[in-house]
């Protein structure tokens, strides 16, 4: 459960503000949190899908049997050439 502002007030009936704490713009509900606040967008919205994308260039590599390193270890190539199969 992640304490949200609107969880505080609707479900545990507390006398809280309704606003975001990092945007002080919208709701803080859990949908806001992850997807819609503004002040969260340009740096971890952006880390998040960095991560998941230098875990699937990771998976595909080891799935191509390539030389990976530890998945926390792995940095990504721009371009990987091997028999005629490209990954980007």
């Amino acid at each position: 459960m992640l304490s949200t502002h609107y969880h505080q007030r609707n479900i545990l009936k507390q006398p809280v503000d309704r606003k975001c704490r990092m945007c002080c713009k919208s709701e803080e509900h859990v949908k806001h949190i992850v997807a819609g606040c503004t002040t969260l967008a340009p740096s971890e919205y952006t880390s998040r899908l960095n991560k998941m994308a230098g875990y699937i260039h990771w998976t595909v590599g080891k799935h191509m049997e390539l030389q990976v390193t530890d998945y926390y270890k792995h940095v990504t190539e721009r371009v990987i050439n091997v028999s005629g199969i490209t990954i980007i």
